[in-house]
């Protein structure tokens, strides 16, 4: 009697082979945000606490006998709760799936793509997001007023990245320790290159964000996206709202590595479905290393 896709049962060495490729892949070349942010991996109850301690100030010592001066950094918590992600898939080929180890096989790819723009999509959307403080996580603090800056009727320009610069270090972010980044599509990637001189060594450095990769440019990486930037109308006109950030201004947590199951499905004639999840979720860490930059498009 012929094999089915019904009664074919994927082997457990081949399952655990499709999963490490589809790791692997991700290792070469996941998400766009990962890279720029802090990482923590947890356990045990969703919900965590990242601690951050404020600055702290020497003071000068005027008398030999003077009593100690005790400074009180601040202490903050922020709370991220793990949320569950997944991903089933059909498969209706069973030449396909009996090369589901093969690490060419076009499922891992698909994986490792779906996988990738969910993370890009969890971290994007903590940048402006409430974020929860306090001792039990009941504390709500919103994305801070002072933190935006307008858009003033005008697209990206380097008048905009100088504004932006300038925020940061008037928040006291100490850029010799860590270069910010933008995130941005390629509407403001084409007004930059509008705006400057195609002659100038300043061209070159926004030049090879044509190409969709990270480059820098007065002082910032760029980090590309399309689809994801938030935005909203303002007479009628899309602003954008760029995230400006520092690397330990953001946090994501992860719970649970992605874990892959292959089996039947009883509901579907007993087709064989290809089931992906994980756990994670992402915050602002630290007020005044986040801003918004808004645009119009």
């Amino acid at each position: 009697m012929a094999e089915t896709l019904a009664t074919y049962t994927v082997p457990e060495h081949h399952v655990t082979q499709f999963t490490a490729n589809v790791r692997a892949a991700l290792q070469r070349m996941g998400g766009v945000m990962r890279p720029n942010v802090t990482v923590g991996s947890y356990t045990g109850e969703k919900s965590q606490v990242v601690n951050f301690l404020g600055p702290v100030e020497f003071i000068e010592r005027d008398t030999p006998y003077k009593d100690t001066v005790i400074t009180e950094p601040e202490h903050t918590q922020r709370w991220i709760s793990g949320r569950d992600f997944d991903v089933a898939i059909l498969i209706d080929r069973l030449d396909t799936l009996r090369m589901i180890y093969d690490p060419t096989n076009p499922y891992v790819e698909r994986m490792r793509e779906a996988h990738g723009k969910k993370e890009d999509e969890i971290i994007m959307a903590a940048f402006f997001a409430d974020a929860k403080a306090g001792k039990n996580g009941s504390t709500t603090v919103s994305f801070p007023a002072q933190d935006v800056i307008a858009h003033g009727g005008t697209r990206m320009s380097v008048a905009k990245l100088r504004a932006a610069r300038k925020l940061l270090k008037k928040r006291h972010v100490d850029l010799r320790m860590e270069r910010p980044r933008i995130a941005v599509n390629s509407e403001q990637v084409d007004d930059l290159l509008g705006e400057v001189a195609v002659g100038s060594s300043d061209y070159n450095a926004v030049k090879p964000l044509v190409d969709g990769e990270v480059s820098r440019f007065m002082g910032f990486d760029f980090v590309p996206m399309e689809e994801i930037i938030p935005s909203y109308l303002d007479t009628g006109n899309l602003v954008r709202r760029l995230p400006v950030w520092v690397p330990t201004g953001m946090h994501m947590g992860d719970w649970q590595n992605l874990a892959i199951t292959i089996n039947n499905r009883p509901d579907k004639n007993n087709i064989k479905q290809i089931h992906g999840c994980f756990t994670a979720d992402a915050t602002r860490i630290e007020e005044g290393k986040v801003l918004a930059l808004d645009v119009r498009e």
